[in-house]
């Protein structure tokens, strides 16, 4: 029995034609499906057979008299086929549509990310399972990074963080009003606005006392 890790199987599914973004789903679902072990054999309770890394089912004779289903290259080929098949999904495995593959997805991204192509070393990292919480949650990504953890008095405390930062804004906007008003040349202008609009009103004043003046005189007739 040869049982591949989640880097050797990303690359026989990379090499077999699955698109890049496809590669951590389809390892996941192998893993899902066989645990890595390319000679898994299982028989179902309908009497069909499933084969291989990717459990390539009876149902598909054809297919798998194309190649070893249990070299792992041509079982990645035979799924290959299966998921164009089904338009370019994975709906043909039951540990997708049941979404048991889900449980192995984390190590499907660390495999997508450094594939193994067949012939080559495998990746020089190990997998290392992530940390988990005692309700079963992960506490760190593929990479070993910390996930940082989710509370429900997390939208609340974004709430109030906004609110701090208004309050922030609205008093530094009252500061730079303040500082304005009790600064001297802020006054002195004001003074200066006064004084003009008194001046100006006094010459008003002055010359409608003239007007008064002048129409008081009276007007002596001029002899012809």
């Amino acid at each position: 029995m040869a049982r591949l890790n989640e880097f050797q199987i990303a690359g026989y599914a990379l090499a077999a034609g699955f698109p890049p973004n496809e590669i951590a789903t389809a390892t996941a679902v192998a893993l899902a499906e066989s645990g890595g072990d390319t000679n898994a054999t299982n028989h179902n309770t309908n009497g069909s057979y499933d084969y291989g890394i990717w459990q390539i089912n009876t149902v598909h004779g054809g297919l798998l008299n194309q190649g070893d289903k249990f070299n792992p290259l041509d079982n990645a080929k035979m799924a290959l086929t299966i998921w164009k098949g089904a338009g370019n999904k994975w709906t043909p495995w039951s540990v997708y549509k049941s979404g048991v593959y889900r449980a192995q997805l984390l190590k499907g991204t660390a495999g997508a990310a450094k594939p193994a192509m067949p012939g080559s070393a495998p990746a020089a990292d190990a997998w290392k399972p992530p940390l988990v919480s005692p309700e079963g949650e992960p506490m760190t990504n593929p990479e070993g990074e910390v996930i940082p953890p989710s509370s429900p008095l997390d939208p609340v405390v974004n709430t109030l963080g906004s609110v701090v930062t208004s309050l922030q804004t609205l008093t530094d906007t009252l500061t730079t009003t303040i500082s304005t008003l009790l600064s001297g040349g802020f006054w002195l202008r004001i003074g200066a606005f006064v004084v003009g609009a008194l001046l100006i009103a006094v010459s008003l004043l002055k010359l409608s006392n003239v007007d008064k003046v002048v129409a008081a005189i009276p007007k002596v007739p001029i002899p012809i």
